[in-house]
């Protein structure tokens, strides 16, 4: 049937169905002319989304909803966040409260400690330990696997010797480099830095679906982004010196023994994500070899 009459059926825009299709949730035929062919099937997925959403479901959580071979569990995992946001909303309401009728900090202060272990998610943790463009960085590097608390004694060493990590490491870049990443986060026109994390999530996503199909519908692409790293141009530019100045650093500063390493104990999504990557680069590697050159891998 044709979106007019999904529109109908599903009591939604036609907007919404065009996302939801962008995001892979919804897979209706193209015909020859160009026109959607919406079956019985995207049909019921719309109205399974529709109601999802209206119970406050994030897009990403949807996705995992929609290909869990247990619904209801997945649906359990986002009403237990879902509950434990609404009971943080609760512990700072009742300290504003506190507050504004004696304005009392070390009370307050000690008050909050006792909630921190299950009030935030982890990436907020790491977003107030490591406030500015520090915290930031690590929020859209690892945010999406991060949105769980620490429910165990394992993940909270594992959050542990990341901050500890996190915070001796010397992570110095020269006053160039330094003046490139400042440009970068507070420019005149304002990034949108959670656009830009999904864009780049959505990628990847595609990619690692059908690793194969992605390198070669996008090969002269790749071929031509590779080509461009591997230039004197990109090399000498202060994108190429942090390149090389991150790839040195990871190398040097323990990144893979600790960071990476405890990231997986936090989070086995990541850990499941990580597989699936490497995977990948195996693959890209055999189709494109100079690509090993480009990252300096070896």
């Amino acid at each position: 049937m044709q979106i007019k009459e999904v529109c109908e059926k599903c009591k939604l825009t036609k907007k919404a169905i065009e996302y939801y299709e962008s995001k892979n949730l919804i897979h209706p035929q193209i015909l020859e002319n160009g026109y959607r062919d919406y079956s019985d099937a995207d049909i019921a997925v719309l109205k399974e989304i529709s109601v999802l959403r209206k119970c406050g479901v994030s897009i990403a959580d949807i996705a995992e909803i929609l290909t869990s071979s247990n619904k209801p569990a997945a649906l359990a995992k986002c009403k237990y966040i879902t509950e434990l946001r609404m009971q943080r909303l609760n512990d700072i309401q009742k300290c504003m409260d506190s507050l504004i009728a004696n304005y009392d900090i070390n009370r307050e202060f000690d008050y909050l400690q006792t909630l921190d272990e299950y009030l935030y998610t982890i990436k907020e943790k790491l977003v107030f330990a490591f406030p500015g463009n520090y915290g930031l960085y690590v929020s859209m590097h690892f945010g999406r696997f991060l949105n769980g608390t620490i429910d165990t004694d394992e993940k909270k060493y594992a959050y542990d010797a990341i901050v500890q990590y996190l915070d001796r490491v010397d992570l110095y870049l020269p006053a160039e480099l330094s003046e490139f990443l400042e440009a970068l986060f507070n420019a005149s026109e304002k990034i949108d830095a959670a656009k830009i994390e999904e864009e780049t999530n959505g990628k990847m996503h595609e990619m690692l679906a059908d690793t194969d199909g992605y390198l070669e519908r996008n090969r002269e692409e790749i071929e031509q982004y590779i080509e461009f790293k591997s230039s004197d141009e990109y090399q000498n530019s202060e994108a190429g010196k942090f390149q090389r100045y991150m790839l040195n650093f990871q190398k040097e500063s323990g990144y893979q023994e600790v960071l990476i390493a405890n990231m997986k104990i936090l989070s086995p999504a990541y850990a499941e994500y990580l597989k699936k990557v490497e995977a990948a680069n195996d693959i890209m590697l055999k189709k494109f070899p100079k690509a090993k050159d480009m990252y300096e891998l070896n």
